[in-house]
């Protein structure tokens, strides 16, 4: 079954965080349907539950996502200490005061 896939995670155990976010995706596309045809839902309501998704939704790609980012985050940031530190200056600096306008060609 196609759902169940989609339920369970990398252990082919059901995830909590998987269903809880499946089952308020089908809560929230129904109160949507019959907000426009039986219901008057207040507008609040569609705030707090885009909350409740969002957070649902941190919580189940979370840590995945981190395994994956982090190790790219530490590249970028080492990279970027690598070349702070050989960070030098040129020779001939604009501000100088034998700098004329055309001295670049």
């Amino acid at each position: 079954m196609p759902i169940r896939e989609i339920l369970t995670d990398e252990r082919g155990s059901l995830s909590a965080a998987r269903t809880f976010l499946f089952g308020s995706l089908v809560f929230t596309g129904t109160l949507i349907v019959l907000d426009s045809t039986v219901w008057d839902v207040p507008e609040v309501v569609y705030p707090l539950l885009g909350g409740v998704i969002m957070g649902l939704l941190a919580f189940a790609g979370g840590p995945r996502m981190a395994a994956y980012l982090a190790p790219q985050v530490g590249a970028i940031a080492s990279g970027i200490a690598q070349a702070a530190k050989r960070l030098q200056r040129p020779d001939l600096l604009d501000n100088s005061a034998d700098f004329k306008e055309h001295d670049e060609r």
